[in-house]
């Protein structure tokens, strides 16, 4: 495994000068003709496909340069599907890194061949944000069942990098599945498919046979369930891979995840009310733990649009609480505690993270302390510092607007009580935390105290449209990205303190 290029020494240049930076010499043909000699050597020459690699038993055996290989000659059409998705909302503009590298032509060296995406490794130098995600996802399988903690926590730093004993942990929890006939090569297509829904040309495809109106919202999940129903995605359907049991296990996650988006919930993003659709997946236990897999490797990858050499995402707090969360969602179907009791262990999981360090414990039965969780999950907190940011930034908000925060952070969406979910909210924290990084103590605050501000105008605004009944409405905050990635930000705070979002109308006295 060739060691990756540290973050100081990799210089990332501008994306819109990509092609001029990262292209490889080496013609279409002959490029194929590498991919074709790398599949081949180290004793693969035998196998002609990902599936062949899998029933015989040989997965582990692959290097990753292999693996990415085997992947996209398995699912071509998916992963060129997924070249047409936009750029994430966290990161900016410059390259990820990465840790494959090419073969090149025999006896010539290019330093254009070492340190690669898994996008600039397929396709010439260029960058896609969610093929990067989406293979370092399959990636992230592999140095988990081989055991590969070096590559699996590249870059993880500080207090919040997976200890050595939590990644034994996620070792034992996928063991559990690996009796299970079928079970790995169900996981990769689950994967490589999850989040095809956001291609727009698929979109789209799905719309002109629903007869859907262009300016209807729908999920990227919703998008995939209905194009996989109409079998659009594409022909053969990678779904045909699989026996009859796991093509419907993965259909039934597809679906499931257009319901429940259980990293939400681990992050604080969604609310109670957003667990229901949980009570009706009794009997049907195999197709949730496929999901929930397949939900902590798409999080084990869901930073390669910024870092594609190990998983980034996949720290400390977040795996601690993606394996508690699992016994805890599994109590809920069998309907041994209620929706709203599952909901609070998943913050009081939060606190104990904390606490286990010396940060005083918050209940849930508090407000206040309630709010201050839902806040540090969005915000990955999992150290007392940055938690007492947080908490001084939730009490700078001028005392009435502190109140309707908290309030609005408390709502359940249950039982006739009107709730918001801010979608990428946790993005945006990531977003100007990053950019925060390098300010005082007293700057970060000031910064994450304006972005609770802009949260409380989202909620109470969002609520206010006209016409708007909903239980549980759904508000897309990612527009304040760009207020956060302002060349003055944040020592000028100005653009955040006054941003609304275009959906939600003008400023109205009552309650800005």
């Amino acid at each position: 495994m060739p060691t990756p290029t540290s973050p100081q020494q990799t210089v990332q240049p501008p994306r819109n000068n990509r092609n001029s930076q990262f292209s490889s010499p080496l013609p279409f043909l002959a490029r194929l003709i590498v991919r074709l000699r790398n599949i081949c050597s180290t004793n693969m020459a035998s196998y002609t496909s990902l599936k062949e690699v899998i029933d015989r038993g040989k997965f582990a055996s692959l290097s990753d340069e292999q693996l990415v290989d085997f992947v996209y000659l398995q699912f071509k059409p998916v992963i060129d599907r997924l070249k047409n998705v936009e750029q994430n909302i966290e990161g900016d503009d410059a390259h990820p890194q990465g840790l494959l590298n090419r073969a090149g032509v025999q006896g010539k060296r290019d330093e254009n061949d070492h340190n690669l995406t898994p996008s600039r490794y397929l396709f010439n130098g260029e960058d896609y944000s969610e093929v990067n995600r989406t293979l370092t996802n399959v990636l992230a399988v592999r140095w988990l069942l081989v055991g590969d903690y070096h590559t699996f926590t590249c870059h993880q730093k500080g207090p919040i990098k997976l200890k050595n004993e939590t990644f034994k942990e996620f070792r034992k929890f996928i063991n559990w599945f690996q009796d299970e006939p079928g079970w790995l090569m169900a996981l990769i297509v689950a994967l490589v498919i999850g989040d095809v829904g956001k291609d727009d040309k698929l979109a789209k495809e799905v719309r002109a046979q629903l007869k859907t109106p262009s300016d209807e919202e729908m999920n990227h999940d919703t998008v995939l369930e209905r194009a996989l129903e109409m079998n659009i995605v594409e022909s053969p359907s990678p779904l045909d891979l699989l026996p009859p049991p796991q093509r419907d296990d993965v259909i039934r996650g597809v679906r499931l995840g257009a319901k429940l988006n259980i990293p939400q919930l681990a992050q604080g993003e969604n609310v109670p009310g957003s667990l229901q659709c949980l009570q009706d997946l009794r009997g049907q236990e195999s197709a949730f733990d496929l999901k929930y897999l397949e939900i902590m490797f798409d999080v084990a990858g869901a930073g390669a649009h910024v870092d594609a050499c190990g998983s980034v995402r996949m720290i400390e707090p977040v795996c601690q609480s993606f394996l508690l969360t699992y016994k805890i969602l599994k109590r809920v179907i069998s309907k041994k505690i209620t929706i709203q009791e599952a909901y609070n262990e998943v913050l009081q999981n939060r606190g104990r993270i904390l606490s286990e360090k010396g940060y005083p414990e918050l209940s849930t039965d508090d407000k206040q302390d309630r709010a201050l969780l839902r806040l540090y999950a969005m915000g990955r907190v999992a150290d007392i510092d940055l938690a007492e940011r947080f908490r001084k930034a939730l009490l700078g908000l001028p005392d009435d607007h502190r109140a309707e925060l908290i309030q609005e952070l408390n709502q359940s969406g249950l039982e006739g009580e009107q709730a918001v979910i801010l979608y990428y909210m946790p993005a945006l924290f990531a977003e100007l935390l990053r950019h925060t990084q390098q300010a005082s103590e007293e700057t970060q605050i000031k910064a994450l105290t304006s972005l609770m501000g802009f949260m409380r105008r989202t909620y109470i605004g969002a609520k206010n449209v006209p016409g708007e009944t909903s239980l549980i409405i759904e508000c897309d905050v990612s527009g304040a990205k760009s207020k956060i990635q302002a060349p003055e930000f944040p020592e000028d705070l100005t653009g955040l303190n006054d941003y609304n979002l275009p959906s939600l109308g003008s400023k109205d006295s009552q309650f800005w």
